[in-house]
């Protein structure tokens, strides 16, 4: 009885263990808005998303270069932000194409995606 329960144990640690290491690498995931989340959407309401996405996704930029800077940091930093981040820049996308398909005038475009490594 203790065997399996230890097996067990060990099996969730492995797969609990795995799940982070997949998190930890940016390639693993592909991030994507559904498609036509936005299509609902004028020029103008699309210039309002992209500069409230602009703008957390900055924030989250700032949270995780300072997460960076402590010894687990980097942890921290993907278990906490990198999945936001990575959706926020897959909404920038999204709102870009959402811009172009309307011929939103330059000003309205979304703003150009900033990778962060």
């Amino acid at each position: 009885m203790k065997s399996h329960i230890a097996a067990t144990g060990l099996a969730l640690l492995g797969a609990l263990l795995g799940g982070c290491s997949m998190m930890l690498d940016d390639n693993s995931v592909v991030y994507s808005a559904a498609p036509g989340k936005y299509d609902f959407l004028d020029c103008k309401g699309i210039a309002e998303r992209t500069s409230a996405n602009t703008q957390r996704t900055a924030e989250l930029a700032s949270l995780m270069e300072r997460a960076n800077r402590d010894p687990v940091g980097p942890f921290v930093s993907n278990m906490v932000y990198r999945d936001e981040y990575n959706a926020k820049q897959a909404d920038q996308l999204a709102l870009r194409q959402a811009a172009d398909q309307k011929r939103c005038t330059p000003d309205l475009k979304p703003a150009a995606l900033t990778p962060m490594h």
